[in-house]
């Protein structure tokens, strides 16, 4: 047989848990009496916060030079940093645990003057708890410090660990007391706030200064503000706004001046960094100015660069002078040729030299050349005056000859002399680059020593100046506050989370009682743990007599049972179906109760109707209706000496409803049941009634009923609400789907009428 999908029926849901409403009512009054306490007693946990601007000391400033830069990289004049960074720093363990010892947040007192008064105190409590600073750096758990004391200034201290270990113990004791516990000794001691003749009763909570600190690393937070911004949003959450203020103020305060030591050390390192190096530097500049100097006395140099532009101009004038002297040498040369020549015995020379007697000379003899030329004109060769200006001419000639030669000496002895000064200056050419490449790079290192040895003078004075500053490295842009609302709690998310919590609280238990219960309460359940058809549920008898179902009566049960009979009905669609079996899982279920009120709702209907007592080894009917107990159906099976006619017994208060008791209890039930005669009375039956309804044994017990199954039309299975265990349910469904029952229906009995679907309300009288 197929099983049913499970689907979820928000309805029968409802309908279901409607009969709860008590449930829910209680549990709504406790999560709203819950709710309220919770309100009253936990304190509202304020957010402070503050925000601090955070410099991130770029030190490459604008127009620096790039070695300048450079070097103060190089020797860390206060580096930039990133904001994250700080960030890290501002939120790190070592300055929450510097807190929490300024602070002494490692000791918390409450002090309790009602159930919903309780007092957070800080700085201001009457009472302290106090101890070496070793040992709450050393200390790794928590414990407390119950004190209670009387108006006469005698105190009970009592120090706990968890709910119910006792570490120390000091009754009747008057304060300051040291109290010995298994971790270290304790002083317990008044304040400046206690006051006398008054009764307090005082809770210290008592933690290590590691384990507070690591604590207060989830409340407390250190974020960037927003992206691009060197600005830190530093907050914690804390039920007392002055205590926050001043975590805060204590955290950004630590941040700074831990910041200051640090620039502080960074440059007392840079001061001695940067004097070693100017005492270095200063002897290597020392070094090479002494260098220099014994190189230009090596060399002869005064000025290396000066020099060098002489010797240049010696050569160029050198140079100039012997291209001079080699063109007047051989312009001379020439007039040597031409007036050594015979065919120019009598014409001009037509060059000059440079020189005065050479020069004289051939203007002299050029004049008489002139003279004679004119002479020439008027006179023939043999005149006196023309021989005699001849031996003038021949005599000026020789001169002209002597003074060439006078004058190539004098060129060749200034050609000589200026090849030597240029050879000399060429010399001094050749050695000047080396010279000047040496005298170079004596300089460069000494202009690097020079420019480094400034360069310190001038970071010296910059160090100084950093040292005796003193901005803080966090500039504080909002002082620490609290913010008006309170983060926690959240009244409306409170309340909300009660109305939940007494919806889902009842829904929970019921079900889990529905999980370790095996039985199942309601029609619904069955529904689910089953695909037979459910016919109809019966509620719990009442009144005081079984058989309820009478003509006249509209009892709501009474209802229940002519829509289980109507039902019934439909499941024995043709006019040969007459036998109705009822059965049922164990005894218990109200099976012969159900027999009986369903035969007799028939019988209302006009039908002739008959109840057989099949439960042969327990039969109830007898003593249910008040009948005789024999003769029974089984003196009928058994012997067949008694007639059907003397078995019956007619009930008085239903007209139409006869009985057939079950009888004397026989030795051999079993056999009995499956003898010829059953068939027989059976056949007899369907003569003479209308409807026979059959009051079986329970299948789960007995297999009799299995004997009858052969005869019956209709099964009616009986089960009873919170008796009837779902494992029987399963047995019936087995027995249905081998075909050892056919047209199965299912009953609950003893329902509750909240239990129900609203069936059998609205009609006629009530009988609940």
């Amino acid at each position: 047989m197929e099983k049913k999908q499970p689907v979820i029926d928000f309805a029968a849901m409802l309908q279901r848990y409607k009969r709860y409403w008590w449930l829910f009512a209680l549990s709504l009054a406790a999560c709203i009496a819950l709710a309220v306490m919770y309100l009253k007693i936990v304190k509202p946990v304020y957010l402070v916060q503050s925000i601090v601007l955070v410099d991130p000391e770029d030190n490459s400033k604008p127009g620096a030079s790039s070695m300048g830069s450079s070097l103060l990289k190089t020797i860390a004049l206060g580096g930039g940093s990133r904001v994250e960074d700080e960030i890290v720093v501002m939120g790190s363990q070592q300055l929450r645990m510097q807190m929490v010892k300024e602070l002494k947040l490692n000791r918390a007192y409450i002090e309790r003057k009602s159930f919903f008064n309780r007092v957070d105190h800080y700085n201001d409590s009457p009472i302290e708890i106090d101890a070496p600073d070793a040992l709450f750096d050393t200390l790794a758990t928590s414990f407390q410090f119950k004190i209670k004391t009387t108006a006469n200034g005698k105190a009970n201290i009592k120090v706990k660990k968890g709910r119910f270990k006792t570490l120390a113990e000091a009754t009747d004791v008057t304060l300051p007391v040291n109290v010995k516990t298994p971790y270290g000794i304790f002083n317990v001691k008044k304040t400046a706030n206690y006051k006398p003749n008054q009764e307090y009763n005082i809770t210290a909570n008592v933690i290590g200064n590691i384990p507070k600190a690591e604590a207060l690393s989830k409340s407390m937070v250190a974020e960037l503000l927003r992206r691009k911004a060197n600005a830190i949003d530093l907050n914690t959450r804390e039920t007392n706004i002055q205590r926050g203020r001043d975590m805060l103020n204590t955290i950004i305060r630590l941040y700074n001046e831990r910041g200051q030591n640090e620039k502080d050390q960074q440059a007392i390192n840079t001061a001695k960094f940067i004097d070693d190096r100017l005492d270095l530097v200063y002897r290597n500049l020392m070094g090479s100015e002494a260098e220099i100097e014994a190189y230009k006395r090596a060399h002869k140099l005064v000025d290396p660069e000066l020099q060098a532009k002489s010797v240049i101009g010696r050569q160029d004038m050198a140079e100039q002078a012997i291209i001079n002297l080699e063109a007047r040498y051989r312009i001379v040369s020439m007039i040597k040729d031409f007036v050594n020549d015979p065919a120019n015995a009598h014409s001009f020379i037509p060059f000059s030299a440079d020189s005065t007697a050479a020069s004289s000379a051939i203007s002299a003899y050029n004049n008489l050349i002139m003279q004679r030329m004119k002479l020439e004109n008027s006179a023939l060769n043999d005149n006196p005056s023309m021989q005699r200006l001849d031996g003038q001419i021949d005599a000026m000639r020789a001169n002209v000859v002597n003074g060439v030669d006078n004058t190539l000496r004098a060129l060749r002895v200034q050609l000589a002399k200026a090849g030597s000064v240029s050879g000399s200056a060429s010399g001094a050419m050749r050695t000047m680059p080396t010279t000047e490449r040496q005298t170079r790079e004596l300089y460069r290192q000494q202009g690097i020593q020079n420019e480094i040895y400034t360069f310190l003078l001038q970071k010296r004075e910059e160090n100084a100046l950093v040292l005796a500053a003193t901005t803080p490295k966090g500039k504080v842009v909002d002082e620490p506050y609290g913010k008006s609302e309170p983060l926690a709690p959240n009244k409306p998310l409170v309340c909300l989370l009660a109305l939940l919590a007494a919806l889902l609280l009842p829904m929970i238990l019921l079900a889990i009682k529905s999980m370790l219960t095996n039985k199942f309460a309601s029609t619904d359940e069955l529904e689910q743990l089953t695909s037979l058809p459910v016919i109809g549920h019966i509620h719990h008898n009442r009144h005081d007599t079984d058989l309820v179902v009478q003509d006249g009566r509209n009892w709501s049960i009474v209802e229940l049972f002519r829509y289980v009979r109507n039902n019934v009905q439909f499941m024995m669609p043709d006019a040969s179906d007459k036998v109705v079996l009822v059965t049922s899982s164990i005894s218990g279920e109200g099976k012969s109760f159900v027999s009986l009120n369903l035969a007799a709702a028939f019988a209302l209907l006009g039908k002739r109707v008959v109840l057989v007592g099949m439960d042969i080894r327990k039969p109830q009917l007898a003593q249910m209706l008040n009948l005789h107990k024999t003769p029974g159906v089984t003196a009928f099976l058994a012997k067949g000496e008694t007639p059907l006619e003397q078995l019956t017994q007619p009930v008085a208060d239903v007209e139409g409803l006869e009985v057939i008791v079950g009888g004397t209890v026989p030795p051999n039930p079993a056999e009995l049941l499956l003898g010829k005669r059953t068939q027989m009375l059976f056949d007899q039956l369907r003569d003479i009634y209308d409807i026979i309804v059959v009051d079986s044994a329970p299948i789960a017990m007995v297999s009799d009923t299995f004997s009858l199954t052969r005869f019956a039309d209709v099964t009616v299975a009986v089960t009873r609400a919170n008796h009837t265990h779902r494992d029987m349910v399963k047995l019936i469904d087995r027995m249905v789907d081998e075909g050892r029952l056919k047209n199965v229906g299912l009953v609950v009995n003893d329902t509750k009428p909240s239990q129900d679907n609203g069936y059998g309300y609205g009609y006629g009288a009530t009988d609940e």
